[in-house]
């Protein structure tokens, strides 16, 4: 019987490109338990303001963020509220919150833990966090992306389309969702959904990395990783 000689004796075994892809830890997600019943949709500001009550450095970190807490969309015949003054989420155990930080404020940021985030009406009880590292993918999306209430669509698309290719990101597709409003104390910030794909894996590092726009403090230009090229607003949630 034929058998395989001793000169080709090997183990070949392909890569993949993302396998072999080393991402750097400059900048991480931490991912913290939380007990909270609910929560207004429109949260981004009072959140901001209890986590840097604690996180006081969070404004001076370029590329720190905090994500708005999400849940799905709907489940068990629930279904999540419209952006309007007074509509709650309703979280569940699995509800996490998020910062996006710089490594190097890590052990800062983990103070965070065992804390109860004071927001008026509503308070939200901090467990433990693990670390989160960025995702290598060819697909993002950022639930909010701060624009002019006066630009359309075009130019909205247009000017994201501006800001990546003055970063030597090549944008091939472009998808926004729909307009939503962010109520602060000093006026309102106009925002929209964006996905953006077919990205090289280190493009979408580096966008994860630095975000676009201002109001990352309320959630507003910090990018996720998406499985595909989905309908922004999926039913399913990818953070």
């Amino acid at each position: 019987p034929w058998t395989l000689p001793a000169a080709i004796d090997m183990l070949w075994q392909d890569t993949s490109a993302e396998e072999s892809l080393v991402v750097p830890r400059d900048v991480i997600d931490l991912s913290f338990r939380i007990h909270c019943r609910e929560l207004p949709v429109d949260h981004a500001w009072p959140l901001y303001e209890a986590v840097s009550r604690i996180a006081n450095w969070i404004d001076h970190e370029p590329t720190a963020a905090i994500h708005s807490i999400h849940v799905a969309a709907s489940g068990n015949g629930w279904t999540r509220p419209v952006e309007e003054p007074g509509s709650l989420l309703q979280l569940s155990r699995r509800t996490r919150l998020y910062l996006r930080i710089p490594e190097t404020r890590e052990a800062e940021a983990r103070l965070l833990c065992h804390h109860v985030l004071e927001m008026g009406d509503y308070r939200i009880e901090v467990g433990d966090c693990q670390v989160k590292p960025l995702t290598p993918t060819d697909t993002v999306f950022t639930r909010s992306l701060a624009g002019d209430d006066a630009e359309d669509e075009t130019t909205f698309t247009q000017r994201i389309a501006d800001t990546l290719m003055a970063r030597g990101i090549r944008p091939r597709k472009i998808l926004c969702g729909l307009r939503h409003t962010i109520h602060t104390p000093t006026g309102d910030l106009a925002a929209r959904s964006v996905l953006i794909s077919d990205l090289e894996p280190m493009e979408a590092i580096r966008l994860q990395e630095s975000g676009i726009g201002p109001g990352r403090e309320l959630g507003c230009g910090i990018f996720l990783p998406h499985k595909s090229l989905a309908a922004v607003g999926s039913r399913q949630e990818s953070h």
